[in-house]
């Protein structure tokens, strides 16, 4: 697999980009329910259309209330793809947590060095320093334009 960042990851797959996040997807299967201020009348109104005409969902961040409006088979269209972008972020974070990524998480930099210091090391201890080593070396740094090993 390619080494992108989670940052470039989450602009190609994240909610946003694919119109999954809540007020996104509130805009598309209802409209907000509004209590503004009318300058002709020159008070506050309250908006009574669709009062007990439809349900009603108020956002815990910003205390808006949304008239919701779609049918069933747009509800269980997001449903469907709300869980399969939490399969796609699962898979991320086991990608993320595999492997060498899991010790050296994941190199984006073109040209690295890797500093060895082996000094006072115990046997086993070194078998595991060389095993994610030789891991590493594999799975990311074969992806890399330039690196230096020190030891």
């Amino acid at each position: 697999q390619p080494l992108v960042s989670s940052s470039k990851w989450l602009q190609l797959h994240g909610l946003k980009r694919n119109k999954l996040s809540l007020s996104q997807i509130l805009s598309q299967i209802g409209f907000q329910h509004r209590k503004d201020y009318v300058t002709i009348l020159g008070k506050p109104v309250a908006s009574r259309y669709a009062d007990g005409l439809f349900p009603q969902y108020k956002e815990a961040q910003d205390g808006s209330v949304y008239n919701l409006t779609a049918k069933k088979e747009l509800i269980l269209h997001f449903v469907d793809c709300l869980l399969g972008a939490i399969e796609l972020y699962k898979q991320r974070m086991e990608w993320l947590t595999s492997e060498s990524r899991q010790i050296f998480g994941v190199i984006q930099e073109r040209c690295i060095v890797i500093v060895l210091d082996f000094g006072t090391v115990a046997p086993a201890e070194f078998d595991l320093c060389r095993n994610a080593l030789s891991m590493v070396l594999m799975e990311q740094v074969t992806q890399i334009a330039k690196f230096n090993l020190i030891r």
